[in-house]
């Protein structure tokens, strides 16, 4: 029986949509439309092709957000998934989607590369580019949903533009580590003021997995990688201190000032956006996870008075540092 929180065909994921299917309790037809229904309404407009057999579609999805991503467990039979161009354009989705086998093996193709999937590795496929997802036999796999913002704003684009399409293997360092914690984040229950500290350190620590094993078209590009890493280091570990400029943040990082704002334009932000939204980010974390009074917050987290600190809160989130707090907690609950 499926069991959808869902709006409409085209609706995204928001915060509560919590996703349980098994086709096994639906007829043949219901099942594949109900499988289709469900992957258009998490990610994206895509074709689903089964080989015939006959009893249905035997098939086990669940899936729930953690902070800004969406985990979802899936077992499935063959099955062949296509985003073409043409879907594209009738829905301009441009997340990214992790998908980590755990089971069996998968063959995905992207930017005219083909990877087989065999367990424990992952792949990233960039729903704003066509891709095909064949199984060629029953498999188990855990897909993350990550923001097309989020991932732009730690990656540059031709860093995301080289990830797609190919083997991240588990056996290489972090990327073994990573492939452990994306299976924990997808199995492990937890409260919702929590689960946005996890989803915020899951996504950077994909990000520098990314990095270290994704091959680049230069040595150059690999060190503006590192480089970009070291300053949102530099930025984190800073964050308290309002005396902190971005002169100071390139110091620290051993860069000049000029290069860390080219560096940073490459992700489609600037410096100071950058500050802020990490020193909203880091409120964010605290707002749902202490008690602490808003100017003890607001201090930690670098504003001088905690009008100021509202006033960027509310720019960059769109609500009061208390009504976040209030509302966060109450979901949690």
């Amino acid at each position: 029986m499926a069991e959808s929180e869902q709006s409409d065909d085209s609706a995204r994921p928001e915060s509560d949509d919590v996703v349980a299917l098994r086709t096994s309790e639906l007829d043949g037809s219901e099942g594949r439309d109900e499988w289709q229904h469900t992957l258009g309404h998490l990610y994206a407009e895509m074709d689903v092709d089964w080989p015939y057999r006959p009893g249905g579609l035997d098939a086990e999805w669940g899936g729930r957000p953690l902070g800004r991503l969406h985990f979802s467990s899936i077992r499935c039979d063959e099955q062949t998934v296509v985003r073409s161009p043409t879907m594209i354009q009738s829905d301009s989705c441009t997340d990214y989607l992790v998908c980590l086998v755990t089971d069996g093996h998968v063959e995905v193709t992207q930017s005219d590369r083909t990877a087989v999937l065999e367990s424990g590795a992952f792949a990233i496929l960039d729903l704003g580019s066509p891709f095909v997802f064949h199984s060629p036999a029953t498999f188990r796999q855990v897909v993350v949903r990550v923001p097309h913002e989020a991932m732009a704003s730690r990656l540059p684009e031709n860093a995301a533009r080289l990830s797609t399409g190919r083997s991240f293997d588990p056996h290489a360092g972090s990327v073994g580590v990573i492939g452990r914690l994306i299976v924990d984040l997808a199995t492990t229950e937890m409260s919702t003021t929590i689960a946005e500290s996890f989803s915020s350190s899951a996504l950077e620590m994909l990000s520098a997995a990314i990095i270290e094993d994704t091959p680049t078209a230069t040595p150059g590009e690999l060190l503006r990688l590192q480089d970009l890493a070291r300053i949102r280091q530099v930025i984190d570990d800073n964050l308290h201190d309002p005396e902190f400029t971005l002169t100071d943040v390139a110091h620290v990082a051993g860069m000049s000032l000029r290069n860390v704002q080219k560096l940073v334009r490459t992700t489609g932000t600037t410096p100071g956006a950058l500050l802020y939204d990490a020193r909203v980010d880091r409120a964010k974390m605290l707002l749902l996870n202490t008690q602490a009074p808003l100017t003890d917050i607001s201090l930690s987290v670098g504003f001088r008075d905690v009008s100021h600190f509202s006033r960027v809160f509310r720019k960059q989130a769109g609500i009061s540092p208390g009504r976040y707090r209030n509302s966060e907690s109450a979901m949690g609950q």
